[in-house]
């Protein structure tokens, strides 16, 4: 793409967010990387207005992780990849359904 003198890279992936510095140091600076992750934070703020859900509480919330990777893995980076810790929670999606372990389905139905 680099030698095609591509101009713009949009991010498409969540993890990518992870990487941007070195994306930015192997891409250069006549490059623009452009993260979606703020738009889609500020579409599912307007999301859980609209519904009523948001938290509105000022007290510090509890962080859960769901992950259909191994959680354990992720349970390990979360400190180096967020800077926080929290619960995480292997859960399986196969079609339509969402299960976490533990629980069962919670979803049936994704759009």
């Amino acid at each position: 793409m680099l030698k095609q003198g591509i101009d713009t890279v949009v991010l498409g992936c969540t993890h990518y967010p992870f990487v941007i510095p070195l994306i930015e140091q192997i891409a250069g600076p006549r490059v623009r990387v452009i993260d979606p992750a703020p738009a889609v934070v500020r579409q599912a703020a307007r999301l859980l207005d609209t519904a009523g859900l948001r938290n509105l509480s000022i007290a510090p919330g509890v962080y859960r992780f769901f992950t259909s990777a191994d959680a354990f893995r992720l349970a390990q980076d979360l400190p180096i990849l967020l800077g926080e810790a929290g619960s995480v929670q292997p859960i399986v999606w196969k079609g339509n359904d969402i299960s976490i372990a533990g629980v069962g389905r919670v979803h049936h139905q994704v759009e």
